[in-house]
């Protein structure tokens, strides 16, 4: 039943971070739909966790040139349930262990490449690679089991730079992530 209730989390907070990527909502609105989603978590996950869920969201606000091995520094913070996002490094220090969903979209610029990984303390995981000629995005999932401590962050590989590109007012680029199971 904890798996299946996991799952249904992992897809509502997919669709709705989709939402926020797609759409022109307020960000009263974003910040609302994101703690009704937590509220809805917790509903589900019963009384297995006694606490809030360790969750955070941060986006782009403008376009960030990307130098090698350099963090993308999402620096508009919609949710930081349990403090662990840090804009200044664009780092999640995970507050308390357990299994985590974390999600990244990332727009690359027109003609441009774009190389990112996400990273989990010093070590490559995925990368993303948008690169067509248009506007173009990706996106990762990953569930991760983190101890307490652990560190999150996306971070530029290439030794080129480049450009995360984000339109004013569109928060286009975004990094997520929230405890699914402890």
């Amino acid at each position: 039943m904890t798996v299946i209730c996991n799952i249904v989390c992992a897809a509502i907070c997919l669709t709705v971070s989709t939402i926020f990527v797609h759409a022109n909502c307020s960000p009263k609105i974003e910040h609302d739909l994101f703690k009704d989603l937590i509220g809805m978590m917790k509903k589900i996950r019963g009384s297995g966790y006694n606490g809030d869920i360790p969750a955070f969201s941060a986006s782009l606000s403008k376009s960030q040139n990307l130098g090698s091995n350099t963090n993308v520094l999402f620096d508009k913070v919609w949710t930081n349930v349990g403090n662990g996002y840090s804009t200044q490094t664009g780092v999640f220090t995970v507050p308390t262990g357990g299994l985590y969903q974390i999600s990244c979209t990332v727009v690359g610029a027109p003609g441009k490449t774009l190389r990112v990984h996400l990273w989990k303390n010093e070590q490559k995981t995925v990368g993303l690679y948008p690169n067509l000629a248009n506007f173009n995005s990706a996106t990762l999932n990953m569930v991760l089991d983190l101890k307490e401590g652990d560190r999150v962050y996306i971070r530029h590989g290439n030794s080129q730079s480049e450009l995360v590109y984000n339109e004013p007012g569109t928060d286009s680029s975004m990094f997520s992530g929230y405890l699914i199971s402890k």
